[in-house]
C-alpha cells in the first residue's frame, strides 16, 4: 500500500519532479476550471508527456490499462462499419488526428494514462505540497465561480469582451457553471485532506465548500452537479460508516448500470415508466429522455458490434451529437464488448477501493464519492469521448491518490 514507507521509517525517495508536476497541476485547475475547461485537455497531456520518461525507470501497475487498451482497439476497428468515418486523406494534414476519435483515444490513453501512474509514484512529502496547493486552488474556484454566478457572471462577460469574444448573459452563465465539474471531482480529495489535518475548522472548510459547489451548480442551472453531490455524498457517507459492505456493493450495482442500461430503458418504455416521467421532469430531462428511448432503440439494431465509433453524431436531431449517457452512448457505437470493458474497468477501480476502504475507510469513501460523482456526471451530460471530460476523470484518480497519501503520512 502507498505510505508503507512513511509508516515503517524507511527513508523516502525523492520526487521533486513528479511533485512539481502535481503542485503545476493544480495551480493551473482553477484557471481553466474557470475560463477554459476544454483546456483540461491540453493540461493532462502536458503532464503525461512530462512524466513518461520515468515510466522507463519503474513499474507502475498497468492493470487497468488493459480493459481499457482492448476498448480503444474495438473503437479502432469499428471504424470498419461506423457511418462517421472522417475522410483518411484528412490524415494527411497536420492537427486531423483531432477528427478520428479512436485514434485519440489511443493518445489520451498513453498521456493522460502516464500522468496517472507516474504521478501515483509521488513520496508522502511531494503529496503534502500538492494537496496544499489543491486545497487553495479548489477554494480559490469555489469563490470565484460562486461569486460570479450569483451577480449573473459579469466577470466572465467583462473578460470574455475584452478578449474579442463577447457573450450574452445566458451563454456566460452556463460557462461559469462549467468550473463546478472540477470542483465536485476534487471536493472528496480536498475534504479527505482536511480531514487529516489538525486545524480544528475543518469540518466548517468541507461543509463550507460542499454549500459553495450546490449553490453556484442550483444558481446556474447545472443539474449534474448537484446530482453528483448528493449521490457522492450518499456513497462517501455509507462507505465512511458502514465501509466495506458498501464499496464491495458498488462493484455489482456499476457493473450492471453499464451491462443492462439499455435493457432498463426498453423496460421503461414498455411499462409506461418513461411515459410517467415525460409529465414530471423540466424540459431538459425530458429531451434526454427522448435521447434516450431513440438510442436504446438504435441498440437493438446492432446490439454485439454497436454502429461504431462517433456512430452517435450520425441521427440528426433524435441524439445532438451525443446520447447524454455513457453507458448508452458506449453500447450504442461499440455495442456488447465495449459496454463490457467498460464494466471490466470500472470494476477493477472499485476493487481498489474495496482495498482502501479495508485500511482506511476515508480513503475508501473519498476514492467512492469522487468515482460515483463522476459517473453522475457521465450518466447525464457530455459525451464519453470528450477528451477534456475523461482528463478530468485522470485528474481525480491523481487527486484521491495526493490526498490518500497526505492521510497515510500523518497515521
Amino acid at each position: 500500500m502507498t505510505g508503507v514507507g512513511v509508516l515503517t521509517g524507511a527513508p523516502e525517495r525523492r520526487t521533486r519532479w513528479l511533485g512539481g508536476l502535481a503542485v503545476f497541476m493544480m495551480v493551473m485547475t482553477p484557471l481553466l476550471g474557470y475560463l477554459a475547461p476544454k483546456q483540461f485537455a491540453a493540461l493532462l497531456s502536458l503532464v503525461g508527456l512530462l512524466a513518461a520518461p520515468g515510466l522507463l525507470r519503474r513499474r507502475p501497475p498497468l492493470l487497468p490499462m488493459f480493459a481499457l487498451a482492448l476498448l480503444a482497439l474495438w473503437s479502432l476497428v469499428s471504424l470498419t462499419w461506423t457511418p462517421a468515418l472522417p475522410d483518411p486523406a484528412k490524415l494527411k494534414k497536420f492537427g486531423a488526428v483531432e477528427n478520428f476519435t479512436a485514434i485519440k483515444l489511443f493518445l489520451q490513453l498513453g498521456l493522460y494514462g502516464a500522468a496517472v501512474a507516474m504521478l501515483g509514484q509521488m513520496s508522502a512529502r511531494s503529496a503534502r505540497g500538492a494537496a496544499r496547493v489543491m486545497l487553495v486552488c479548489a477554494g480559490a474556484l469555489a469563490l470565484i465561480i460562486c461569486l460570479d454566478g450569483l451577480l449573473g457572471a459579469p466577470i466572465y462577460q467583462a473578460i470574455r469582451k475584452a478578449s474579442g469574444d463577447p457573450l450574452t448573459p445566458d451563454l456566460a452563465m452556463v460557462k461559469v457553471s462549467m468550473g463546478t465539474y472540477p470542483l465536485v471531482l476534487l471536493l472528496w480529495p480536498c475534504a479527505r485532506v482536511l480531514g487529516a489535518s489538525t486545524f480544528k475548522g475543518r469540518n466548517i472548510l468541507v461543509a463550507l465548500l460542499f454549500a459553495l459547489i450546490l449553490l453556484v451548480a442550483h444558481v446556474t442551472g447545472a443539474d449534474a452537479p448537484v446530482a453528483a453531490l448528493l449521490l457522492g455524498g450518499l456513497v462517501w457517507l455509507g462507505v465512511r460508516l458502514i465501509g466495506k459492505p458498501v464499496a464491495r456493493a458498488l462493484i455489482p450495482l456499476v457493473s450492471a448500470i453499464f451491462i443492462f442500461a439499455p435493457m432498463a430503458m426498453l423496460w421503461g418504455e414498455k411499462s409506461g415508466v418513461v411515459a410517467w416521467l415525460h409529465g414530471l421532469v423540466p424540459p431538459s430531462w425530458d429531451h434526454r429522455l427522448n435521447i434516450w428511448a431513440f438510442a436504446a432503440d438504435r441498440i437493438l439494431e446492432h446490439p454485439m458490434r454497436g454502429w461504431g465509433i462517433d456512430a452517435s453524431r450520425t441521427f440528426g436531431a433524435a441524439i445532438p451529437l451525443h446520447t447524454h449517457n455513457a453507458p448508452l452512448q458506449i453500447w450504442l457505437e461499440l455495442g456488447a464488448f465495449g459496454a463490457a470493458m467498460a464494466a471490466a474497468f470500472y470494476a477493477w477501480i472499485l476493487y481498489g477501493v474495496v482495498r482502501w476502504t479495508g485500511v482506511d475507510r476515508r480513503d475508501g469513501a473519498m476514492a467512492a464519492g469522487a468515482l460515483v460523482s463522476y459517473l453522475v456526471v457521465s450518466g447525464f451530460s457530455f459525451g464519453v469521448w470528450q477528451e477534456w471530460w475523461l482528463a478530468l476523470g485522470a485528474l481525480a484518480v491523481i487527486a484521491c491518490g495526493v490526498a490518500q497519501k497526505t492521510s497515510a503520512s500523518t497515521r
